[in-house]
């Protein structure tokens, strides 16, 4: 009698057990619900930029939406812009740590992680607007191990640039070479600022949401930017000048971390690989751009800023200026071991193709 109800208590301790593992285990959209159904997640994506910059209100809100779509709701993103989840040099390191599931971040906040990807950086490498040089990037990404390489420690999404470059100043007009000695500018990147010290200019590295307060206050006259910047960072009413001139471009990744994107199921990374990731979303993020472009230029133009077209023996001075950034970057991936010369050219037959 006495091992019989020891039998019972023992049975019922076990079924104890069981049930508050059961209903302890932790859920992931990569682990199904007992039923055979998978269960939903929500990813935290974070941005250094607001809500309204073009690549959050469009780019990543329409992926958002589009794989919410894909995965009938078993893979969803919480956004928090603004740089709730980390300001602009932390977004890399948060999405390797977890702190963001997603980020979307500058390559040039990162000094000597993106080597070979910062081909793309160089001087007079924007030939093209914000789709072309996005689809030339990421091209570059799928050819070259290299520049894989870069992003072993996080899931690449994809990799976009931005519109090219233009010198965009307050008070002080480019219209010549040497009108640029003496300008104090912003540039988010080591190639931008090698580009700008060989034009007689100072660069001053500071992140692109705090541009505005310091044109206002006279700390930089102005930057290389994009000019769809101009719209996203709120800048129409301090833009005098905007000097034309495909100068450079900037990258950008969009990248998860990669057990977060091992939490989802394999069907629904398949689904969303094939569908989305690398040049369908580069291609989408450019034209967020180059539709910001438009509208930015529209704006200022109309806010009194003037664009200038510079002549092309004037041009010729910033390009053969800039020539040792170029050369400078071939000879240090040349002593990383990297054929800097093919990344380079290749580079620039892509450009010269689209």
């Amino acid at each position: 009698m006495l091992n019989k109800k020891f039998k019972f208590a023992l049975t019922g301790i076990l079924a104890s057990m069981l049930m508050v593992s059961a209903c302890s285990s932790g859920s992931t959209s990569g682990e199904s619900k007992g039923d055979g159904e998978v269960k939903p997640i929500e990813f935290k994506f974070g941005s250094m930029d607001s809500p309204d910059h073009v690549q959050n209100a469009e780019a990543f809100t329409t992926f958002a939406e589009d794989v919410k779509g894909l995965t009938d709701g078993r893979v969803t993103f919480e956004m928090y812009t603004g740089g709730s989840l980390g300001g602009p040099k932390d977004t890399l390191e948060n999405i390797k740590t977890g702190i963001m599931d997603v980020g979307r971040g500058i390559h040039g906040y990162n000094a000597g992680t993106f080597e070979a990807q910062s081909v793309m950086l160089l001087p007079f490498m924007a030939d093209g607007n914000a789709e072309e040089l996005s689809i030339v990037t990421q091209k570059l990404h799928d050819q070259f191990p290299e520049i894989q390489e870069e992003y072993s420690d996080v899931k690449l999404l994809w990799v976009h640039a931005a519109d090219p470059y233009a010198i965009i100043t307050k008070g002080k007009a480019v219209r010549s070479f040497k009108d640029m000695k003496g300008l104090k500018l912003r540039t988010p990147s080591t190639e931008g600022s090698e580009m700008i010290e060989a034009w007689g200019a100072t660069p001053v590295s500071i992140p692109a949401p705090e541009i505005y307060d310091a044109m206002q206050k006279g700390v930089i006259d102005g930057g290389i930017l994009p000019i769809a910047a101009i719209k996203d960072f709120n800048l129409t009413d301090l833009v005098d000048y905007v000097t034309i001139g495909n100068f450079n471009t900037n990258l950008f990744y969009v990248s998860m971390n990669k057990d977060s994107w091992n939490k989802i199921s394999p069907e629904d990374q398949k689904l969303i690989e094939e569908k989305y990731l690398g040049l369908p979303m580069a291609k989408q993020a450019g034209q967020a751009f180059d539709g910001q472009k438009e509208r930015a230029e529209k704006e200022a133009k109309d806010a009194g800023a003037e664009f200038i077209t510079l002549p092309e023996e004037e041009l010729t001075k910033f390009k053969e200026s800039a020539q040792t950034v170029t050369d400078s970057w071939i000879e240090k991936m040349d002593k990383k071991g990297i054929d800097g010369q093919k990344i380079y050219d290749e580079a620039v037959k892509l450009i010269e193709s689209k």
